[in-house]
């Protein structure tokens, strides 16, 4: 196993940034048999040895030594005569939390090492394991704590401390919602002759029976004190690597007998219901939510939660309190008392739903659903699925309907540019992302995005492309333009040359869509806003096309 920290050159960076583009080999992951493994043990011997010795020399040579072990490792995948081993991720994730599940674990930060996106490594893991990784890891938890409270030694704090979680509140909720009992009923009802685990003997002690010696217990210098000056995540990417030189001969994936009977769409929701509360399945796992929710809060879902029930939110409208940031005023959250909170999951959220949960009930569902999919989930959610499947069909047929308008007009299937210019004069192109409305043209009404704003935006990971005037013909060699107006500014754009030479402008096919406009249909949509937005779209289009 190499650990190796790479560093951005201090020359040529903008070359190598574009490499990067093209490929990462930091995040590559592969392992073989060399065809010359005497060279490498070797190499790898006299780098050791130099290392234990830290002077200048030894250092200067520790660094020519290691491009030229790069370099014959890249020479044997040039000639193309080994058999790569490619990993099994779900595999080496899997033992990763059975090993580490006591950890504070960033499923984010795993699919990061892994080299791999979240929505992917979510869709595999539930598709070999049946479950989604954070319920893998919720079950493992909460398994060995099972084996805890067969025994009388530990309370059930100290169990649930072990066994990862986060507070002693979070254990029992948690507990209750897989088992059906407390963990002290459960450990009540656990037959005498069964109870004896302790603690002890499920600690991984070195060079105890059920493990292998630990990297972190012996003392002294060398490679165990090397791995014990390393930050949590260069652990856990040391632990990941070598779990795929053990894994890599075994790709075939573990079967599952629940896999082909659990539903992969991106947001599940089923409920089961008693006289005071309800049972909401997600993705995520399973959530004890009150039967008739008093006080709802919406996170990042606001407008969608109040276009069901707007009566059962009972929160003020205040943007920290409707999204999450960095300032997210959890006093103000706490101060509502929810008994219910519905927050979209995205990249980066764990932290700000762990704190959620400790404050009330929390339901999740993938930031990346469909709006059909968000609006059932939170129904479900609210005990209104009825209604959400009104909305629903009402939305489907009116979005139909505005197709058909379009085609009748001869607009479908135009080219469309989405700009915006600011009072600097910098002028900035959209697509799919950051809410500008192009989600709904391109994919919902059927119009196309310029070659570039396609590829780099929509099919890419850029967010938005920055363009001059010089360029701007580039990007509006379009049917339509839509000017985002966000002020007075734009009236300078007007009276531009180069603005009224193009060939939408002239002919009159573009339209703008002021401040108030934007910031009303476009934030956090739900089916009714995405309705008007429609409806503003057609009325804009329809009298520019005359």
């Amino acid at each position: 196993m190499v650990l190796y920290k790479p560093s951005e050159p201090p020359l040529h960076k903008s070359e190598y940034l574009h490499l990067m583009e093209q490929t990462n080999p930091f995040r590559q992951q592969y392992g073989f048999a060399p065809s010359n493994p005497v060279f490498f043990s070797e190499e790898l011997r006299k780098l050791y040895e130099k290392w234990k010795s830290p002077t200048p020399l030894n250092l200067f040579y520790g660094k020519t030594a290691f491009y030229r072990f790069v370099y014959e490792i890249y020479k044997e995948l040039e000639q193309g005569q080994i058999r790569i081993f490619e990993p099994d991720v779900v595999t080496m994730a899997q033992q990763y939390l059975n090993e580490h599940y006591r950890e504070a674990i960033s499923i984010q930060d795993m699919c990061h090492i892994l080299g791999i996106s979240y929505s992917h490594f979510h869709r595999r893991f539930k598709q070999q394991t049946g479950k989604s990784p954070q319920d893998y890891l919720i079950h493992t938890r909460l398994s060995a704590a099972k084996k805890l409270l067969n025994g009388n030694e530990v309370t059930v704090r100290e169990v649930g401390e072990y066994c990862g979680f986060q507070d002693e509140r979070n254990f029992q909720r948690l507990f209750l919602k897989h088992t059906g009992l407390s963990p002290n009923a459960y450990r009540e009802n656990t037959p005498l002759h069964m109870r004896g685990e302790t603690v002890g003997s499920l600690i991984p002690f070195p060079y105890n029976k059920q493990g292998q010696v630990s990297l972190d217990q012996p003392s002294g210098k060398g490679a165990t004190y090397m791995f014990k000056q390393m930050r949590n995540k260069t652990i856990i990417a040391a632990a990941l690597s070598l779990m795929l030189l053990m894994s890599a001969c075994d790709t075939a994936p573990p079967a599952s007998s629940e896999a082909s009977s659990l539903p992969t769409s991106a947001v599940t929701s089923q409920t089961s219901q008693t006289e005071e509360t309800r049972i909401v399945k997600t993705d995520s796992g399973d959530v004890i939510v009150p039967a008739k929710p008093q006080k709802v809060v919406g996170i990042n879902c606001y407008n969608i939660l109040k276009s069901l029930d707007e009566n059962a939110v009972n929160m003020d409208e205040r943007e920290e309190l409707s999204y999450f940031t960095d300032s997210y005023d959890w006093e103000g959250l706490m101060a509502l008392e929810p008994d219910l909170i519905i927050a979209s999951y995205f990249q980066g959220s764990e932290e700000y739903i762990k704190q959620c949960e400790q404050i009330a009930a929390t339901v999740t569902f993938d930031d990346n659903a469909t709006i059909e999919e968000k609006q059932l989930f939170i129904g479900q959610a609210l005990g209104k699925q009825e209604e959400a499947e009104v909305q629903i069909a009402d939305y489907q047929n009116f979005l139909e309907d505005s197709i058909q308008q379009l085609k009748n007009a001869g607009i479908y299937g135009s080219k469309v540019a989405i700009l915006q210019y600011t009072s600097s004069g910098a002028m900035y192109a959209y697509g799919d992302k950051l809410g500008r409305g192009g989600d709904i043209l391109f994919h919902l009404l059927g119009f196309k995005a310029t070659d570039i704003v396609q590829t780099q935006i929509i099919d890419g990971d850029d967010p938005y492309l920055e363009l001059s005037m010089e360029t701007l013909a580039d990007y509006a060699d379009v049917d339509y333009i839509i000017l985002m107006q966000r002020d007075e500014s734009v009236e300078k754009l007007y009276e531009n040359g180069v603005w009224k030479s193009l060939k939408p402008v002239q002919e009159g096919h573009y339209f703008s869509i002021t401040t108030e406009e934007y910031n009303s249909l476009f934030n956090s949509p739900s089916i009714v806003e995405v309705q008007k937005s429609i409806e503003l779209y057609l009325e804009r289009f329809q009298e520019t096309s005359k």
